[in-house]
C-alpha cells in the first residue's frame, strides 16, 4: 500500500494507490493518557447543566499556563468518542483538554434528548460552546488567550457560532462539518483564523459545504484535507486503521489532525504580564510574550512595543500574537502615565518635563527585555507609534542593542524638524517608517530622510490615518510588520511600497 498526501495552496488530497486486504483489526480499549483527569459541571447562559471531563498534562507545574481546547462529539456520539482514538488522547498530554456531553446527549441530557430537539433548541448548542470556552480560560492551568475547538459532524456549526466571534479561541479543526448560511459568515468575518477542514470526498452532505468554507479563510493559517474514502467525522480514524492495518500508527489522521492543532496552539507563544520600575519610581505595567520554544535552550530575537500616548498597549494586541508566531519575543510596554501605569499619575496630569522623562521607562524596559530567559540580548529591535515613535528614534539613538526601528506615523512640527531629522539620519540600523501622504511637510521630510537609505522600508497610505488606526484599515499590516522584523535579524536592504 502507498498513501501520499499532495498539497496545493493549503489542500491535502489523500490519494489511496492500492491497499492490501483487510487480516484483523486489533481490539482497543479506552486510553488513558499521562493527564489528571477531573469530572466538571457548568451552566449554561439559559440554564442547562452541562457536565465534562477536564485533563491536564501531568507535565503541568503550578503557575505556568497551556494552551486549551474543547472537543464536541457529533450528535451520536458521547464525549468518550475522545478516549478512544490515540492521536485524540495524546493531545491531552500536552495541552488541557474539555469534552463535554452538550446539551440533550449524555449526562447532559436534562429533560429532552437531542433527538427529540427543534432546529431552534438545537441551535442553542452554540451557547454550550460559549459557556464551555468562559469554563475552560477560567481554569487556573489555562492560557485564556489559547484555545482551540474539535468539533465533528452536527457540532461543527454550534462551534462555529459560538467560537468563532471569541478572540480566545485561536484555532478550529472540523471533522465533516455540517455548515449553513450563518457559518459561512463567521467565516467571512473572521478568515485570520486558523481552521483545519477535514472531509472524505464521499460525504456529499458535508463536501461542498467544507471546501465553500475554506474558500473563505485566509490561507496563511487554515487548511482543508480531502480524504478519499475515510467516511464521516472521528470513526475516520477507525476506517483508516481498517484499510491500512500495516501502517505505523502514528500517521492515521487523528494523529495527524490532533498534532496540527498542538502546533498551531503552542506556536502562538506564551503570554505574562510583568511589572518594571524606573528608576524615578514608576511601576511600568508591560506584556511579555515569548515564542513556544523560547528558553528552552534557545533565545529569540524580541520586539520593544511603545504604544501611543493616546492609547495603550491593548492597541498592539493582535501584533503581538503576529510577532511572537513569526518567532518572535515581545515586550509590550504601558509607559508613564498609560495604560496601567499610572502610579504617579494619569498622562494627562503629567508635566512636560515628565513626558520628557518618558525616555527612562525606555530604558527601564530594554534593560528588563534583555534580562529575559529566552530573550537574546544582543538581538533586540523596537516598534512606537506617533510619540511612541519619537521615543523610539531617542531610544535607538543611544542604544546599540536595537538592531533595527519601526515607527509608524511619527508627526514631526515645523519647531522638530532639524531635530527628527538629525535623529533620523543617525540611525544607522534598518528602519521601517510608515506614514501618509496626508501629514504636513516637516513629516514628509522626515519620510524622504529616511527613504534616502537602502537599508530602510518605507510604507506610505493615503491620508493622515494615524498609528493603531492604520491596523484598522489595512488588514495585512501587523503581519507586514512582524515579517520585516523577522527579516532584519538576517538581511539588509530597503523596500518601498505605497497603500492606495
Amino acid at each position: 500500500m502507498n498513501c501520499t498526501r499532495l498539497k496545493t495552496t493549503g489542500v491535502i488530497l489523500l490519494l489511496i494507490v492500492a491497499a492490501p486486504a483487510y487480516a484483523a483489526v486489533q481490539q482497543r480499549v479506552a486510553l488513558k493518557p499521562d493527564a489528571v483527569q477531573r469530572e466538571v459541571t457548568f451552566e449554561t447562559s439559559d440554564g442547562w447543566k452541562i457536565h465534562g471531563t477536564l485533563t491536564v498534562p501531568g507535565s503541568w507545574r503550578e503557575g505556568s499556563k497551556l494552551p486549551a481546547a474543547l472537543l464536541l462529539h457529533s450528535s451520536m456520539h458521547s464525549q468518550m468518542v475522545w478516549a478512544v482514538y490515540p492521536g485524540w488522547v495524546r493531545i491531552q498530554e500536552s495541552i488541557v483538554t474539555l469534552r463535554i456531553d452538550w446539551r440533550g446527549r449524555g449526562r447532559s441530557e436534562g429533560v429532552r434528548r437531542y433527538v427529540e430537539f427543534t432546529p431552534e433548541q438545537r441551535d442553542a448548542v452554540a451557547l454550550d460552546v460559549k459557556a464551555a470556552l468562559d469554563f475552560l480560560a477560567n481554569q487556573k492551568e489555562v492560557d485564556a488567550m489559547r484555545l482551540g475547538v474539535v468539533a465533528e459532524e452536527f457540532s461543527a456549526q454550534p462551534a462555529v457560532i459560538g467560537a468563532m466571534p471569541d478572540p480566545r479561541v485561536r484555532s478550529l479543526v472540523l471533522f465533516s462539518g455540517w455548515l449553513d448560511a450563518r457559518a459561512m459568515d463567521q467565516f467571512a468575518a473572521h478568515s485570520s483564523k486558523s481552521v483545519l477542514f477535514i472531509v472524505s470526498r464521499e460525504d456529499s452532505r458535508s463536501l461542498d459545504q467544507t471546501v465553500k468554507a475554506y474558500g473563505l479563510m485566509d490561507k496563511h493559517g487554515s487548511e482543508l484535507w480531502i480524504e478519499d474514502g475515510l467516511g464521516v467525522g472521528l470513526a475516520m480514524g477507525s476506517v483508516w486503521r481498517n484499510r491500512f492495518p500495516d501502517e505505523q500508527e502514528e500517521k492515521a489522521i487523528d494523529f495527524a489532525a490532533g498534532a496540527w492543532l498542538v502546533k498551531r496552539l503552542t506556536s502562538l507563544g506564551e503570554f505574562r504580564e510583568v511589572t518594571i520600575n524606573t528608576s524615578d519610581g514608576w511601576v511600568l505595567h508591560a506584556t511579555i510574550g515569548l515564542p513556544g520554544n523560547a528558553g528552552r535552550n534557545r533565545t529569540s530575537p524580541g520586539v520593544l512595543l511603545l504604544p501611543t500616548a493616546l492609547a495603550d498597549r491593548t492597541s498592539y494586541y493582535g501584533l503581538e500574537r503576529e510577532l511572537v508566531a513569526n518567532g518572535l519575543a515581545v515586550l509590550n510596554l504601558d509607559w508613564r502615565g498609560i495604560g496601567k501605569s499610572t502610579n504617579k499619575g494619569a498622562l494627562i496630569n503629567l508635566s512636560l518635563d515628565d513626558m520628557d522623562r518618558a525616555i527612562i521607562d525606555v530604558r527601564a524596559a530594554l534593560a528588563y527585555f534583555a534580562s529575559v530567559e529566552g530573550v537574546d540580548p544582543d538581538r533586540i529591535a523596537v516598534l512606537g507609534s506617533a510619540f511612541g515613535a519619537k521615543l523610539a528614534m531617542q531610544a535607538a539613538a543611544d542604544d546599540a542593542r536595537l538592531k533595527a526601528v519601526a515607527l509608524m506615523t511619527p508627526v514631526t512640527k515645523p519647531r522638530e524638524l532639524d531635530g527628527d531629522l538629525k535623529a533620523i539620519k543617525a540611525i544607522k540600523r534598518p528602519v521601517m517608517l510608515i506614514t501618509g501622504d496626508g501629514f504636513g511637510e516637516a513629516t514628509k521630510s522626515v519620510a524622504a530622510a529616511a527613504g534616502q537609505s537602502p537599508n530602510n522600508t518605507i510604507v506610505s497610505y493615503r491620508g493622515g490615518i494615524l498609528g493603531y488606526e492604520l491596523f484598522n484599515i489595512d488588514p495585512n499590516l501587523e503581519r507586514s510588520i512582524a515579517q520585516w522584523f523577522k527579516r532584519q535579524f538576517g538581511r539588509t536592504g530597503g523596500d518601498r511600497e505605497e497603500h492606495r
